[in-house]
C-alpha cells in the first residue's frame, strides 16, 4: 500500500510516497501536478493520503504584538497609514501570518479537490519532537529514514508525515 504525505504550500507542495516503510519518492509539486499525481496513484493501487493540518498552527494576533518605538499602533505602521519602522517585529509577524494564510487556503483546496474526486484525505497534526527535527536537517533525516537522495525541508516534512502520520485508505 502506498502512503502519500503532503506538506502544502502555495507555489510548490512537498510530496512523498512511502511503500512498506521505505521512501520511494520525494518531490516538490505545483497544485495541478499534485492533484494529478494523487488521483493517478489512488487509481492504480490502494493508498493513504495524509495532508499536514496547517489549521493546527498558532495564529498571529495583532493585539499581542509590540508597539513601535514611537508608540504608534503597529497595525497602522504596517499598513502605511502612519510612519513605519523598517524591519519591525510587527512587519515580520504580519508577513508570516499572511504566508500561513496562503498555505492554509492551499491545504483546504487540496483536500476539497481530492475529496471531490472520491479520495479520502486524512489531516495530520504537525509533527513534534525529535522526528520533527529531521525536517530541518538532511543529515538527521537521512539517518532516521535511510533516504540517500536529494531533499528539501518541504519534501522531508511530507516524508515524515507519510512515515509517521496515521490515516485511512483513500478509497
Amino acid at each position: 500500500m502506498i502512503r502519500i504525505g503532503i506538506d502544502p504550500d502555495l507555489t510548490k507542495s512537498g510530496v512523498a510516497t512511502v511503500v512498506d516503510g521505505k521512501i520511494q519518492l520525494l518531490k516538490s509539486m505545483g497544485f495541478s501536478e499534485l492533484i494529478e499525481f494523487v488521483v493517478s496513484s489512488a487509481a492504480s493501487s490502494p493508498c493513504t493520503v495524509l495532508l499536514e493540518d496547517v489549521d493546527n498552527k498558532k495564529p498571529v494576533f495583532a493585539s499581542k504584538l509590540k508597539k513601535t518605538k514611537k508608540g504608534q499602533d503597529p497595525l497602522l505602521a504596517y499598513v502605511g497609514h502612519a510612519p513605519s519602522q523598517g524591519g519591525s517585529e510587527f512587519k515580520i509577524n504580519m508577513s508570516k501570518a499572511e504566508d500561513l494564510g496562503k498555505v492554509k487556503a492551499t491545504a483546504r483546496l487540496i483536500k476539497e479537490v481530492l475529496e471531490g474526486k472520491g479520495i479520502t484525505v486524512t489531516l495530520v497534526k504537525p509533527l513534534r519532537g525529535p522526528v520533527k527535527q529531521a525536517k530541518d536537517s538532511s543529515v538527521y533525516f537521512n539517518k532516521i529514514t535511510g533516504w540517500t537522495g536529494r531533499s528539501n525541508a518541504d519534501t522531508r516534512d511530507a516524508a515524515l508525515i507519510a512515515l509517521f502520520g496515521k490515516g485511512d485508505l483513500c478509497r
